[in-house]
């Protein structure tokens, strides 16, 4: 397959799987039929973000990849099971465009990752406790 049949293939694919790794497109394109080794793979990865098509959302442990999109959003990712949320709350950007003008910057992109443990993973590590209130 030629270099930029590849790379449309794993942007199809990227596309439907919303954040994705890499081992998660790895299988993707096995559950395709579609072979292709992990160096082509990264290849791939790395003209998607090179091209500004996808960013790179990380934790401490892994790397995460979305497609870019115009509207904000933040995200939460559980520290135990990795599960990733994205969300959006107007507070949050008052708050961040305030802190620019006051520092007088200009902002060119935002990114952020809250990171704690979602509503399943703490019960299951403080079993017999309430669950997290949802306010």
């Amino acid at each position: 397959m030629r270099p930029d049949k590849w790379l449309s293939e794993v942007e199809a694919r990227a596309r439907t799987a919303g954040h994705f790794r890499v081992q998660d497109l790895i299988n993707l394109m096995k559950a395709s039929e579609i072979p292709i080794s992990r160096a082509t793979l990264y290849r791939a990865v790395n003209k998607l973000l090179k091209a500004g098509k996808i960013m790179q959302v990380s934790s401490a442990r892994e790397r995460y990849f979305e497609f870019v999109n115009e509207q904000t959003h933040y995200h939460f990712r559980c520290k135990n099971c990795g599960r990733v949320v994205e969300f959006f709350f107007a507070d949050i950007e008052k708050s961040i465009r305030e802190s620019a003008k006051k520092l007088a910057v200009l902002l060119t992109e935002q990114n952020l990752v809250i990171e704690g443990f979602c509503n399943r993973c703490y019960r299951r590590k403080n079993a017999g406790r309430k669950r997290l209130d949802r306010k």
